[in-house]
């Protein structure tokens, strides 16, 4: 892997990854793959985090429609990649300002995708899934990525198996209980 491209990811910024000259389209479009590390929050001082040895931070992506044009001048062609080769490009200097990836995990599939599969647990092969309220169980957790100018605003979802280890790991506590009572403070 092209060791500038991975510097540049580290930085936490967002980067173009590899663009490519669309054939869906009839309006001279190239779409632009870009990639961003990003902390799931709440997991930062996380004990079972600590304890499992795992990190906080997610690498994702998301994608752009431009038009061919535009990318020829900020990419130099309509198809590449700076993944294994090239001096990287981030985000910021083709709009001229801060962007960023936001992530929003729900429970519906992307409306306008043939093929939109739920959230898969890397480590197990299983689909990830959440409780939702509105229908009584676990279901399937979906996740959508886009670009948005300055700061992201993300939105995850707790998966169940999260939740399950962490009961497992350090025990749950019942709720209502008052941990003040039981611990006479």
């Amino acid at each position: 892997m092209n060791p500038l491209f991975v510097n540049a990811l580290d930085s936490g910024k967002v980067v173009v990854r590899r663009w490519w000259y669309n054939t869906n389209s009839d309006k001279d479009q190239v779409t632009v793959q870009f990639m961003q590390q990003v902390e799931r929050p709440g997991d930062t001082n996380s004990l079972l985090a600590i304890a499992q040895g795992s990190t906080n931070k997610q690498t994702v992506t998301a994608l752009f429609s431009f038009n061919a044009d535009v990318a020829q001048a900020h990419l130099g062609s309509t198809e590449g990649s700076f993944v294994e080769e090239g001096q990287p490009v981030f985000a910021s200097s083709v709009w001229g300002q801060d962007v960023s990836i936001q992530v929003t995990e729900n429970f519906t599939p992307n409306p306008y995708s043939k093929s939109h599969d739920p959230k898969i647990n890397p480590g197990t092969g299983e689909i990830v899934t959440a409780y939702n309220g509105e229908t009584g169980q676990d279901d399937p957790v979906y996740r959508h990525t886009e670009l948005v100018a300055g700061e992201a605003s993300h939105k995850f979802m707790a998966p169940r198996e999260d939740v399950n280890a962490m009961n497992a790991t350090v025990g749950s506590v019942p709720n209502g209980l008052d941990l003040d009572f039981v611990t006479r403070k």
